[in-house]
C-alpha cells in the first residue's frame, strides 16, 4: 500500500505533529508499507532553518525508512499573525506542488494544524482522485479564535467553508481526542460514522524510570533539587506565564527549580517576566533534542501540563502526557477536561484551578512534601500508560483504517 502523508512539522522539528506522525510513518514503512511524507524544510519552533537543511522546493531524504520530501516555505524569527500565516500560505503552495510530482498514492493522510496542510491534501487527492483521510488534532480556525489571533469575521468564515468541504470529501476523519469527535459531529456536521479516534500514545521503550540523567543534572546545575518540569510549545494556548508566576510564589524554597524545556512565541514574555522577579529558580533550557526528552523526564519531580482557560482546550490530549506518564511522574494540570480525565482514571496526578499560579503552587507543594505520595502517581500513571496508551497500538489501529480505506477503493 502507497502511502503519501502530508504533515507541515515532521522530525527532526520536535513537538507534538513532528512526534505523532514522525512514529505513524516509521510503524506504517515497517511494516512494508511504502510510506512518502511532504513537510517543510525543518525550521519550527524558532523560524531558523536546522542546520544541513536547505530551504528548497523538492528536496528528497530518506528516513527511518520513509520517503520524505521538503518543501520550500516562507521562514522567518518574527512571531506577528501575518507572519504566521505567511508561512503557513507558503506551505499550503509548496506542499501541493510537491504532492502532485511525487508517484500517485493509493491513499492521502493529511493532519491539522496548520490547516493549510489539510488543504493541500485534500486537493491533491480530489485532483488525483485518491481517498483522503483528514485528521484532526485541534479545531481550526476556532482554536485560533480562542487564543485571540483570529475573529469571527468573514477571513474566518471562508476558511470555515473550505474546512467543512474537505471534512465531506473525506472517507474518515481521524481525531486524537473524543471532544474534538463530539465537536465536529455538533459544529461542523461530520458525520460519527466517519470519525476515528485515534489518542496520541506512549513510546514506551523512550520514556520509562531509570533513566540516566546525570549529564542533564550536570548542565543544569540540578543537584539535590526538586525539578519541576515543564517540556514543550510556550504559546498562546498553553499559558506559560503561570508556571513563571507560580515559580514566584515558590522563590523562598531554595531547593525547587522550575526547568522549562521548550520555545514558543510567549518564551520572550516568560523570560522578562522571571527577570522582572529576579527569579532564580527557573531555568530556560530552550530547544531541546527529542532523544534528550527522557532524561529530563527522569530527572523531574513533578511534571506540568498549563493551559489557557478556554473550553476549546478542555476537549486536548497534550501528547506531554503520555511521556509523563511513561517516566512515571506525578503531573499537575490545570484544566478539567479529558486530559484531566485521564489522569483521574489513572490516579496519576492533580487538577489544579484554571490560569491560577496559587492552586498551581499548592499542588507542587502536596507532592513535594509527600515523596511516597509521588512514587506511587508516578507508577499508576505509567501501568494505565502501558494498558491503554501504547502508541505502537494506537498505529496499528491508524494501518487497520488505511488498509480498510485501500481495500474499499480497490474493490469500487
Amino acid at each position: 500500500m502507497k502511502v503519501l502523508i502530508f504533515t507541515q512539522y515532521f522530525p527532526p522539528e520536535t513537538n507534538a505533529p513532528a512526534h505523532r506522525l514522525g512514529f505513524f510513518a516509521k510503524h506504517l514503512a515497517g511494516a512494508g508499507h511504502d510510506v512518502t511524507v511532504i513537510c517543510e524544510a525543518p525550521n519550527y519552533p524558532k523560524g531558523v532553518l536546522f542546520p544541513g537543511y536547505k530551504n528548497g522546493f523538492f528536496q528528497r531524504e530518506s528516513w527511518g525508512g520513509v520517503q520524505v520530501v521538503r518543501s520550500w516555505v516562507w521562514i522567518t524569527t518574527k512571531k506577528s499573525f501575518l507572519f504566521r500565516v505567511l508561512n503557513y500560505v507558503s506551505f499550503f503552495f509548496s506542499s501541493f506542488m510537491a504532492g502532485m510530482r511525487v508517484k500517485k498514492a493509493d491513499v492521502v493522510f493529511a493532519t491539522s494544524p496548520p490547516l493549510f496542510g489539510l488543504f493541500a491534501g485534500a486537493l491533491v487527492a480530489k485532483l488525483r482522485r485518491i481517498p483522503l483521510i483528514s485528521e484532526i488534532r485541534d479545531i481550526w480556525p476556532d482554536s485560533a479564535v480562542a487564543v485571540g489571533m483570529l475573529k469571527k469575521n468573514i477571513a474566518f468564515r471562508f476558511v470555515e467553508v473550505i474546512e467543512k468541504t474537505i471534512y465531506r470529501q473525506s472517507v474518515a476523519v481521524v481525531a486524537n481526542a473524543q471532544g474534538i469527535i463530539k465537536r465536529l459531529h455538533i459544529e461542523k456536521g461530520v458525520s460519527q460514522e466517519k470519525m476515528t479516534l485515534l489518542t496520541n500514545g506512549a513510546e514506551l521503550d523512550l520514556f520509562r524510570a531509570g533513566v540516566d540523567y546525570a549529564e542533564i543534572e550536570k548542565r543544569y546545575g540540578l543537584k539535590d533539587k526538586f525539578v519541576v518540569l515543564y517540556t514543550g510549545l510556550l504559546g498562546l494556548a498553553q499559558a506559560p506565564y503561570v508556571v513563571i508566576e507560580a515559580a514566584n510564589l515558590l522563590k523562598d524554597k531554595n531547593d525547587v527549580v522550575f526547568l522549562v524545556v521548550g520555545e514558543g512565541a510567549l518564551k520572550k514574555q516568560c523570560e522578562e517576566l522571571a527577570q522582572k522577579y529576579s527569579l532564580k529558580n527557573v531555568i530556560f533550557t530552550g530547544e531541546r533534542p527529542r532523544a534528550e526528552m527522557p532524561a529530563f523526564a527522569s530527572r523531574a519531580g513533578v511534571a506540568i501540563i498549563p493551559y489557557k482557560n478556554e473550553a476549546l482546550f478542555r476537549d486536548v490530549l497534550p501528547s506531554k502526557m503520555f511521556d509523563y506518564m511513561s517516566a512515571e511522574k506525578p503531573i499537575i494540570i490545570n484544566l478539567d477536561g479529558e486530559g484531566a480525565a485521564i489522569i483521574k482514571a489513572a490516579n496519576c496526578g492533580l487538577i489544579a484551578e484554571p490560569e491560577s499560579p496559587e492552586s498551581l503552587k499548592e499542588s507542587i507543594l502536596k507532592i513535594y512534601h509527600d515523596p511516597s505520595f509521588a512514587k506511587k502517581l508516578g507508577s499508576n500513571g505509567r501501568r494505565y500508560a502501558e494498558q491503554h496508551y501504547d502508541r505502537k497500538k494506537i498505529s496499528a489501529h491508524l494501518e487497520k483504517l488505511l488498509k480498510e480505506v485501500f481495500i474499499s477503493k480497490t474493490l469500487a
